[in-house]
């Protein structure tokens, strides 16, 4: 312990003297500070407010705290609305790298996201919408690191792929790269390593054109997929690589080298494991780097826990469960709480160990880190088993193979679908070898059958028998080989048969709708040309009487007739198909979205990528998707209270994506059935081979994200 506080002290020393140092090697700081000083205009000193604490970024993350706030005080109180989101964006950056804070992150992020969208709608200069929707997609990217924290990687994955078709509107590179780096993020977490290795790769080619200097993170993420694969000179090779960037980032390189320990320490080389540790450790006091703090920690814990020295592993766990609880961190809460769990096991003090343990176990499965969740049951059905408590043993025990199955149940089929075709291999090449074995044994038989004919009178009749035997064998064999053969027709028959049935199904939903359709024109027609008609009539037959008579009751009449046939003629207009075959579909929705408009009180917004494609879409498919949207709009103005709705229509490679999204009440999906409408949305989507996903929480609106393949 000794030994301990003189480094300790020893360090603090060190980090004074370089700190200061350091300091006085910043004119950039100095010069801006000078700057500000003289500014007298609000907006431009929210902006170098920003410009200094990002200088202090990886100097002294406290003193760019301290910008950031001033900035947003700043910009509130002269109204400076860009000034304010742009304040926040920063600020939810700074609670996730140094505070691991993600909910306070959040919070500024919806913060930003209001008010950006707010000046989108109203801005018309189309350099300022790029640059708000430059700011955007980091908004975005907030939100979808947030989401993924929370375990929900489907919708940090939505908000990840509206980055990237904003990225490409936007044309930035530098945001397009930034978008796939992300995706290999969500894909690295849910352990897709073949789809974050693309990712990152994709990344990365853009990266070494635009900023070959700032790769950190795409070095430490592509280091962690050869991590995982156990491909350890691979990882070190790229962990290594962030110390040769020309630009520093002391936090990433902090992360590289406990990195690069979490290498050795599963080889077993603890030496060279504590060797890069301490460098990480140096790092970490010298300019506050608290999301590095919190790997350090852990993976100092674990060392020492491997090593044996538990009272120093618990200190450094516990250490960790202070900065977890402080950030609201709830995954370095459970994981720690499992470790402490451990060491306590080993030790065996097992009432602190199932009370650890449990913790871990109720606060992984509420957040559904599934793997911590079924590794805390393991712990504790040994824990209640040592307890002579075998029935809680065997409850703990039975959650843990529950979880653990369902975990492994893709991995375990894949490998045993592998393990099935590799049977069926051998199982052939046995048999082929029984065959040629079988056929030398008869070759030999033969030959000894011939030398028994030459040397006896009673061979011939051998002969006679062997070769009725051969006969009957091949027969039988034949009668098997035609069995076979029969039974794989009839496979291939009932494959047939499935796949027609299949075909039917969806020719006779396509025909459904293609009748549903033709039935709307008919009673469009029915509407506008008799019903409107006769009113028409009716109309022409009071007013003469008028002409003769003036009554006001009649007027009155007439007036009602007048409205009902204007009712009769927005009716038959809205069943009757668009007129799609010698029109731009583009300009067709905006005519439908700019009808709502002129209709209603909502902001109605239309964005679309890959335009030319979109208008070459077939002509069933362009009809399904304006019904779509037909039905959605009138779906969020009669029944969302809302006032702004988004229309996203985006073409893929093979698939289109579809996305109305509107700022209502919103609905609880779990509780709420869907309407005619909705229910006939869904017929139309399955006909088409497409899904459909709503995302809905009650207080925040609506999204309905439609993707169908063409």
């Amino acid at each position: 312990m000794v030994i301990w506080k003189n480094f300790k002290k020893l360090i603090f020393l060190h980090l004074l003297f370089n700190t200061f140092s350091f300091y006085a090697q910043s004119p950039k700081i100095d010069s801006l500070k000078g700057i500000s000083r003289k500014t007298t205009v609000d907006s431009s000193l929210v902006k170098l407010y920003i410009n200094i604490g990002m200088e202090f970024e990886n100097i002294n993350a406290d003193s760019s705290f301290t910008y950031y706030k001033m900035a947003l005080k700043k910009a509130e109180k002269c109204k400076f609305l860009f000034g304010q989101a742009n304040s926040k964006i920063f600020l939810s950056k700074y609670y996730i790298l140094h505070l691991n804070d993600y909910k306070t992150a959040y919070s500024y992020t919806i913060g930003a996201k209001n008010i950006l969208e707010k000046l989108l709608l109203k801005e018309k200069s189309i350099k300022r919408k790029n640059i708000i929707q430059e700011k955007l997609i980091a908004v975005y990217g907030g939100m979808s690191t947030y989401y993924s924290n929370i375990g929900k990687n489907d919708v940090a994955e939505y908000y990840t792929r509206k980055c990237l078709s904003y990225a490409k509107i936007i044309k930035s590179e530098d945001l397009i790269a930034r978008s796939y780096y992300n995706l290999g993020l969500i894909s690295l977490i849910t352990n897709d390593f073949p789809s974050a290795l693309n990712w990152f790769l994709l990344s990365l080619k853009i990266r070494e054109k635009t900023n070959k200097n700032n790769l950190h993170e795409l070095c430490i993420g592509i280091g962690d997929i050869y991590f995982n694969l156990k491909n350890y000179p691979k990882a070190i090779e790229y962990y290594s690589k962030v110390f040769m960037l020309k630009n520093k980032n002391y936090d990433a390189s902090a992360r590289s080298n406990v990195c690069i320990g979490n290498v050795y320490l599963r080889q077993n080389e603890f030496i060279k494991a504590l060797e890069f540790y301490t460098k990480a450790e140096v790092l970490v006091g010298k300019y506050h780097l608290k999301r590095s703090q919190v790997m350090l920690y852990n993976s100092l814990g674990l060392y020492h826990q491997t090593m044996g020295n538990n009272d120093l592993a618990l200190k450094y766990f516990f250490e960790l469960l202070t900065i977890g609880e402080q950030t609201q961190k709830k995954e370095v809460i459970a994981i720690t709480k499992l470790s402490i769990a451990s060491i306590y096991e080993k030790e065996n003090n097992d009432k602190l160990a199932i009370q650890f343990a449990s913790s871990a176990s109720k606060l992984a499965k509420e957040i559904s880190r599934f793997n911590t969740y079924w590794a805390c049951e393991e712990l504790l059905s040994i824990l209640y088993e040592k307890q002579k408590l075998p029935q809680l043993a065997l409850h703990h025990y039975k959650k843990f193979i529950t979880t653990r199955d369902s975990i492994e149940n893709k991995e375990n089929t894949e490998k045993i679908v592998k393990a099935q075709m590799n049977y069926e291999f051998e199982k052939k090449e046995l048999i082929v070898k029984a065959k040629q074995d079988k056929a030398r044994a008869i070759a030999l038989q033969e030959l000894n059958r011939q030398k028994l004919i030459k040397n006896s009178v009673g061979g011939f009749s051998i002969l006679i028998i062997i070769i009725s035997i051969i006969l009957v064998y091949n027969y039988k064999n034949r009668a098997k080989i035609s069995k076979a053969l029969a039974q794989k027709s009839e496979e291939l028959y009932q494959q047939k048969a499935v796949e027609l049935i299949k075909n039917e199904q969806v020719k006779s939903m396509r025909n459904y709708i293609k009748g549903e359709e033709n039935e709307r024109n008919r009673i469009a027609s029915e509407l506008h040309d008799g019903i409107g008609g006769t009113l028409s009539a009716i109309k022409l037959k009071l007013r003469k009487i008028t002409e003769k008579d003036k009554n006001p009751q009649i007027e009155k009449v007439i007036d009602n007739v007048d409205f009902l046939y204007n009712d009769v003629r927005a009716i038959s207009h809205n069943l009757i198909s668009p007129q799609l075959k010698d029109s731009i579909f583009i300009e067709v929705i905006n005519n439908l979205v700019n009808e709502i408009k002129d209709a209603t009180n909502f902001e109605i917004s239309l964005e679309y990528l890959e335009e030319d494609k979109i208008n070459q879409l077939s002509e069933e498919i362009q009809v399904t998707v304006y019904r779509m949207i037909q039905e959605l709009l009138k779906n969020s103005v009669s029944h969302s209270n809302g006032t702004k709705i988004e229309i996203n229509v985006n073409k893929f490679d093979r698939e289109l994506n579809l996305v109305v999204e509107d700022n209502g009440n919103g609905f609880d999906t779990s509780k709420k059935r869907l309407g005619i409408g909705l229910r006939n949305l869904e017929t139309r989507i399955k006909a088409l081979g497409g899904k459909l996903i709503i995302d809905s929480v009650i207080g925040r609106g609506s999204a309905f994200n439609i993707t169908i393949p063409c």
